[in-house]
């Protein structure tokens, strides 16, 4: 009998691992639940792209939660509440990896993002009481957290509109950056031309007879 329990015990984990192995497998391979459109190109340097992408997540709401330049990874969360249900909330975690194109010059954004639906519910604890046994009192209050829906977001615009704004705020960038080398080179070339206060003075009082 034991044996048998074993022999069964160990078809059961193999079942189970198996099942567990070829869902990760399908994380790989499944071209069906492949998230399309969340990989785009900008012409901008790798380091000056990733400053503009970790700034147009704030500028979206969202908390940065982790940064490495080096790796040129930002991980970012928002949590945003239901407009029609308030005890709905929608938490969205986002990881961008900014990586350099083959010249040096350009550079590619690969944006990872899922959700994940939280329902709050609320209650009261129920008491009975020791004479009337039959009639429940309220004497406290309970929360409950329950998760109601999760995975990667596959929406393309969500990651169209992403983009679009990383390329207006590298557009920003570079015309302040334009402007800025502009106004310096103006100015030192002013500065070139004026004479320096003071040097014509001496050469004149000179000629003077004392």
């Amino acid at each position: 009998m034991k044996v048998i329990a074993r022999i069964a015990l160990t078809a059961t984990l193999m079942c189970l691992v198996a099942c567990a192995t070829s869902s990760a497998d399908k994380a790989l391979t499944d071209t069906k639940s492949a998230v399309h459109g969340n990989t785009h190109s900008f012409r901008a340097p790798r380091d000056l792209t990733l400053r503009v992408v970790t700034g147009t997540l704030v500028e979206k709401g969202f908390a940065i939660e982790q940064t490495d330049s080096a790796m040129g990874l930002v991980k970012a969360t928002r949590n945003l509440t239901d407009p029609q249900d308030p005890n709905t909330n929608y938490h969205v975690t986002a990881t961008a990896y900014v990586s350099s194109g083959p010249d040096g010059r350009t550079s590619v954004v690969d944006l990872a993002a899922s959700q994940q639906t939280v329902l709050y519910r609320h209650g009261h604890s129920w008491t009975l009481l020791p004479l009337l046994p039959i009639i429940p009192i309220p004497t406290g209050r309970k929360f409950e957290t329950v998760v109601t829906g999760e995975g990667s977001i596959q929406e393309g615009n969500f990651y169209a509109e992403f983009f679009n704004a990383v390329e207006r705020g590298l557009a920003n960038a570079t015309a302040y950056s334009s402007t800025t080398l502009a106004a310096g080179a103006e100015e030192s070339a002013q500065s070139q031309k004026a004479p320096a206060a003071g040097l014509g003075t001496p050469a004149a009082d000179a000629s003077k007879p004392h």
